[in-house]
């Protein structure tokens, strides 16, 4: 495939534009003659620059509304920009992206029922299909790649479908009974899954399986780099450096705040479990002299925890200092809520213990019954599962995955501009 093709990629922040950048990063590297561009939405700006990427914004397609448009537009926008703006977002983006979303509310459904949507669902309430149509008849992509966002991504699979251009989507997690994503109507011609168990779950929802392609989680290639494994190495050396011992059965707690509580849960929303979660895991270390813990608490919330100092024993992480991917390489199991750092070290193929009184887990994100960890069904029982799992450790689950994602969803990508050339 020599011909310099055009792309657009269509991605919101966190572990949605965390998906693309590898892959676009991927066919850059195969095919430097590209046109590749990337309209980074709200937070993926910031991520899109990290990696290199001179992105797109709501701000840099202004030109595809007339002047009226586009005043009408703006006005909106910074009606609405009071309580909708992020540090990591300038303002003038915030601006265009809310005015423009709020203009397109009112061509679709009128000025009153788009402020009736407004002040009910707030941005939840975004669909901008208008103009993604006029965004890509502006750039003329020959392949359109999102992630399984609604909003602007979804309307940007609508107009390429609308307008026939091919379109390929990465789903992040698992397609459960009742995922937006798997529900939706129209869908991409391509959709790269993490595993067999989630192009099941599309089929059991009534996708053409000649859709569904099993890639892998391209957020997760960073597990499969070279420079992963030696920092997991090095964090091992540093610890018997200190130390004077090796770490030798290495625990890794994860822990997340519980975003809701749950009626089958004791336990609240808030942090009230992931530190109870610490002081059970300190408690089972201190009593095996030959194991050692790594406390990590989510990023966001990690400078709430009392932080005590570290011992031989234990080590507390600071996210920022620390990438994750070494930690779970590091580890001999990892114990979790429902964080996303659990299925990471499924793929790594490492034991992964699940806190089923979890309210994020009674809520249906139970990664025992995924089949991702095994269950603890309360804190009383995650010492003996602990020691049951380092004595004997169980082999990866089918979640595990030996390579990265990113070079398979380039695949897809190469495979339809062939189809559609």
């Amino acid at each position: 495939m020599t011909a310099s093709r055009r792309l657009l990629a269509v991605a919101y922040g966190g572990g949605h534009v965390a998906m693309l950048l590898p892959v676009l990063d991927e066919l850059r590297a195969r095919h430097p003659d590209w046109d590749i561009r990337l309209l980074a939405l709200t937070t993926a700006r910031r991520a899109a620059r990290a990696a290199g990427w001179d992105s797109l914004g709501y701000e840099s397609l202004l030109h595809v509304l007339d002047p009226a448009e586009r005043e009408l537009a703006l006005r909106l926008g910074q009606e609405m920009q009071a309580g909708n703006s992020h540090p990591d977002v300038a303002p003038s983006e915030s601006v265009a992206y809310l005015g423009v979303n709020a203009w397109c509310l009112r061509r679709q459904l009128g000025e009153q029922e788009a402020a009736r949507v407004l002040a009910e669902r707030g941005r939840q309430g975004f669909h901008p299909r208008e103009f993604l149509d006029r965004v890509l008849r502006a750039l003329g992509p020959e392949l359109v790649l999102t992630t399984n966002s609604p909003r602007t991504e979804q309307a940007a699979l609508e107009a390429a479908r609308h307008q026939e251009i091919p379109a390929l989507a990465v789903l992040d997690l698992f397609a459960q009974p009742g995922d937006p994503f798997a529900a939706r109507k129209m869908r991409p011609d391509r959709v790269c899954v993490l595993a067999d168990a989630v192009r099941d779950n599309l089929l059991a929802a009534g996708w053409d399986a000649a859709r569904i392609a099993v890639t892998g989680n391209p957020a997760f290639d960073a597990l499969h780099r070279p420079g992963a494994r030696e920092q997991a190495l090095a964090l091992r050396r540093r610890w018997a450096q200190r130390w004077g011992r090796d770490p030798g059965r290495l625990v890794l707690l994860a822990t997340q705040p519980e975003a809701q509580a749950h009626p089958d849960s004791p336990w609240p929303a808030g942090d009230a479990l992931a530190l109870a979660m610490e002081a059970a895991a300190r408690a089972w270390v201190e009593q095996r002299p030959g194991a050692s813990l790594v406390v990590r608490h989510h990023p966001n919330h990690w400078h709430r925890a009392q932080r005590a100092a570290d011992t031989a024993q234990v080590h507390f992480s600071v996210p920022s200092d620390e990438p994750i991917e070494a930690l779970i390489l590091a580890a001999d199991a990892v114990v979790v809520q429902t964080t996303t750092v659990g299925l990471q070290a499924a793929v790594a193929g490492r034991p992964v213990l699940s806190l089923r009184c979890s309210p994020g887990a009674l809520r249906g994100l139970d990664y025992a019954t995924l089949g991702v960890a095994r269950g603890v069904a309360d804190l009383a029982q995650l010492p003996r599962a602990l020691d049951e799992t380092l004595a004997h450790p169980p082999g990866p689950t089918r979640w595990a995955r030996a390579e990265a994602a990113a070079p398979a969803v380039a695949d897809q990508a190469e495979a339809l501009l062939e189809q559609a050339a």
